[in-house]
């Protein structure tokens, strides 16, 4: 197991039913894994539990907004998939969602990304 950085640059939400992977879609995930970047490195810091929003084809308003708060403090947010609704309210709450790295591994994801962010 990893040790956090303590103050980490920024935090990164990842939704993963196997720790492994980036292998659920938004509206599935009861909990997000938590990861703290700091100068380039990435670990894994702790397991955030949410109700999961998609229910049987709709979303549930209130719990998205209970999940944006839960994932106030990160940068993005990774997924295998997310609706179009999702995705907007997470924009509008500061939060990226990103579904470009379905079934990779988190760390190797969230460091290509942020890459792809700096240039």
């Amino acid at each position: 197991m990893t040790t956090a950085p303590l103050s980490p640059d920024c935090l990164i939400a990842v939704a993963t039913k196997t720790g492994q992977q980036i292998d659920l879609h938004f509206g599935h995930a009861d909990d997000f894994a938590i990861y703290a970047v700091r100068n380039g490195t990435v670990a894994f810091l702790e397991k955030r539990e949410v109700e999961h929003y998609c229910q049987g084809g709709h979303g549930d308003e209130d719990k998205r907004e209970v999940i944006l708060r839960a994932l106030a403090d990160c940068r993005a947010l990774f997924v295998a998939r997310i609706g179009g609704g999702p995705g907007t309210r997470l924009r509008e709450a500061g939060i990226e969602p990103v579904d470009d790295y379905p079934y990779g591994a988190p760390e190797a994801s969230i460091v290509a990304w942020l890459a792809s962010q700096n240039g």
